[in-house]
């Protein structure tokens, strides 16, 4: 691959996968997504290197790094930050850290309107927040925790239902009509959201230091059942 400007890898972790998306700002060099039962960092960036190394390039053609901060599971949350900023540090390169959810909306329309962000919280539940478009996506408010037979029973024709479930969880959403208003934003998705977000960021002058950075946990105890 001819080498250019710069490349930016950007990492999920922060829910059922993992996955790493790497662009110049205008292509997608790869994007990779997998599932393991050992979120291990090491395990994490073996496969940055062979992603890179496919590529033909090294980890000194990044100028920058990111990855989703969260909200996510605890476990897969530390594992992708630590990969992160392990990565950014050692190469001197600034570090974005972007919000699920934010990576979730990165290249939704306007005309969508007014949409369901969901993430799956563990024991069969969905953490829901709703989301209005005014010149941007706006949160109406703090998530609720429901499940998917709650959702489809108080869902709102028109309403779109934009995120990441369980293969049980499909099985209740994906029926009509609720299964037309479905828009699956998994790991692929939110890598690649992140890295648009985060390259823009950069090419704006930001630098973040990688030290900074903090997860941003779902804490389900404290979120309201809705």
């Amino acid at each position: 691959m001819k080498k250019n400007r710069g490349y930016l890898l950007a990492l999920d972790t922060a829910t059922l996968g993992l996955a790493l998306a790497l662009s110049d700002g205008a292509e997608w060099v790869a994007v990779a997504y997998w599932r393991t039962a050992d979120r291990h960092t090491a395990d994490l960036i073996q496969r940055c290197q062979d992603v890179m190394a496919k590529a033909h390039l090294t980890p000194e053609d990044l100028v920058a790094v990111a990855v989703v901060s969260g909200p996510g599971s605890f476990t897969g949350l530390r594992a992708g930050i630590a990969a992160a900023k392990g990565l950014a540090m050692a190469l001197d390169r600034p570090l974005f850290g972007i919000g699920t959810e934010e990576a979730m909306l990165a290249d939704l329309p306007p005309w969508m309107e007014t949409l369901d962000v969901i993430l799956p919280a563990g024991r069969g539940r969905l953490a829901l927040r709703r989301y209005r478009w005014a010149e941007r996506w706006v949160p109406g408010g703090e998530p609720v925790l429901t499940t998917a037979e709650a959702l489809v029973a108080s869902w709102t024709p028109g309403v779109w239902l934009v995120g990441e479930w369980t293969a049980r969880d499909h099985e209740v959403l994906a029926r009509p009509p609720v299964a037309a208003w479905l828009v699956p934003r998994d790991g692929p998705s939110r890598a690649m959201g992140a890295a648009r977000l985060a390259w823009a960021r950069y090419q704006a002058g930001e630098r973040p230091d990688p030290a900074l950075l903090r997860p941003t946990y779902l804490r389900t105890p404290s979120v309201p059942e809705g």
